[in-house]
């Protein structure tokens, strides 16, 4: 079986002409179906690179009747642990089973037990009209749920498990299927680890830096108004950092999540970025577009598709190949600008027309998320066990591009101080460590001055009874002996 399954993924990692298995609706992530328990119950879930545990709802929503029925399935095994996750947005509470899973457009890849989590709670978590049930987390380890001495395995943990190999994974992502439908697809891969660390080279390489989420280095953000699709990026387009947005940019995290709509920016970077596009578009463009739009996430509205003739949005990442070296993912003004409604309609007064459009860039306060915003058009290949995402254009979606790489003269780990946080976090713990240690060995030395009496008059007292017991034992033997 193990056999079967290396060749297929080999055959699926060169084979493009597959049907798209990942849906969503306007301002929804990304979701694919698979089947839980036996006998099989179809679900939708959205794949989400933002979260490590498989959760599903387990009882029926507002807005919702479709959910995991435990008591149908004949494979389930009840933990009986509660579990809980918590979110940039929304969390919710449930209780840990395992079950099996099977993504019905992956036929390649094997069905496996895996631990879910039957969601029993939740707070903002599932958006009203969502098509989806339930998270399939992607991420490592340390951002799954957690509960009272509990290790949650993630499904692609249990995958690697049952195989005993690992695996990476390829999201291609290409928006909206037409300018008149809000309706998005794109594909969902599992493939061979080994093999995508030996052809990795027609791909431009950025590490993961922490092995949570998947965790990038952003090295800047910027909007280019001159960048031609036809030709390279100009020598002036290029990019010295600057120190201050480089590392506001991943003061706390920088992160890849395709469970996260829009692009969020550190609060500070995102005013800068969203004040130069509206300048932009009112002075250039003549968009006479109200501020609501720009700052406060609302929509607006025209009764025809719009073609965007705004500036490309530039992300700088740090590149695998070299410390000095970067590369631009370049973004069209059709990323950024997100359709959430589009639709033509009949009515009594004549045809219909509306088309709502939002920004997709938001402020995250200090944090970067790049989220399917940022991945539309392009394609990604996430190595777990290397540490590494590779970056390609795609043949579907907007008409994103790579640019690059290019050199610098400075190390951009230490320059953005990529690195730092978890040195500092391991100085910090080690201080605190020895500081706890040498109070501990004062209070200790105290201690012991203060009950120095009690313990020697302890001491004496044991040593007199010692030695009446031995004196008795032996008068006892004596007598025996008599």
């Amino acid at each position: 079986m193990l056999i079967i399954f290396v060749t297929c993924v080999v055959c699926l990692g060169n084979a493009l002409g597959e049907e798209f298995n990942l849906y969503g609706e306007a301002g929804q992530a990304y979701s694919v179906d698979v089947n839980l328990g036996h006998p099989h119950q179809k679900l939708s879930v959205i794949v989400d690179t933002g979260s490590t545990t498989l959760a599903i709802a387990s009882h029926p929503r507002i807005d919702s009747d479709i959910y995991f029925h435990a008591d149908n399935s004949s494979s389930i095994y009840d933990n009986q642990k509660e579990v809980q996750a918590k979110y940039s947005q929304g969390m919710w509470v449930g209780r840990l089973i395992s079950d099996y899973i099977q993504i019905p457009s992956l036929p390649s890849v094997l069905e496996v037990r895996s631990d879910i989590a039957l969601i029993t709670k939740s707070h903002k978590f599932f958006m009203n009209g969502s098509g989806w049930q339930g998270l399939l987390g992607l991420a490592y380890l340390p951002v799954g749920a957690w509960g009272d001495h509990i290790v949650v395995e993630s499904w692609l943990d249990s995958l690697e498990r049952t195989i005993n190999k690992p695996v990476s994974f390829q999201l291609q992502l290409c928006g909206p299927i037409a300018t008149d439908n809000a309706t998005h697809c794109g594909y969902f891969r599992i493939l061979d680890d080994q093999i995508q660390n030996e052809n990795r080279s027609p791909m431009h390489i950025t590490p993961i830096l922490r092995k949570s989420w998947y965790e990038v280095g952003v090295i800047s953000v910027r909007l280019i108004s001159s960048f031609d699709t036809q030709s390279e990026m100009k020598e002036s387009d290029t990019v010295s950092p600057s120190i201050d947005m480089c590392r506001t940019l991943n003061a706390e995290k920088s992160i890849v999540d395709s469970g996260t709509t829009n692009i969020r920016l550190p609060d500070t970077i995102f005013r800068q970025i969203v004040d130069e596009l509206r300048n932009f578009a009112g002075q250039k463009a003549n968009l006479l577009i109200l501020d609501e739009f720009w700052y406060r996430g609302e929509a607006a509205c025209w009764p025809e598709p719009q073609e965007w003739h705004l500036p490309w949005l530039a992300i700088d990442l740090l590149s695998d190949t070299c410390d000095h070296e970067y590369f631009t993912l370049m973004l069209t003004p059709q990323n950024y600008m997100r359709v959430v409604t589009a639709h033509n309609s009949s009515g009594e007064g004549g045809m219909v027309s509306e088309f709502c459009y939002k920004l997709g860039l938001e402020a995250g306060k200090k944090e970067t998320v790049l989220g399917y915003t940022a991945m539309e058009g392009l394609q990604l290949l996430f190595n777990r066990s290397a540490g590494w995402i590779g970056w390609e254009t795609s043949d579907c979606g907007p008409k994103a591009q790579i640019a690059g790489p290019y050199n610098l003269s400075m190390s951009l780990k230490d320059y953005c101080q990529l690195t730092h946080s978890d040195t500092d976090v391991a100085i910090s713990i080690k201080a605190a460590q020895w500081a706890l240690c040498a109070i501990s060995i004062i209070a200790g030395a105290v201690l012991l001055y203060l009950l120095a009496p009690c313990i020697k008059a302890f001491f004496i007292r044991r040593s007199d009874r010692s030695t009446q017991i031995s004196l008795s034992q032996a008068a006892l033997v004596e007598q025996d002996v008599n």
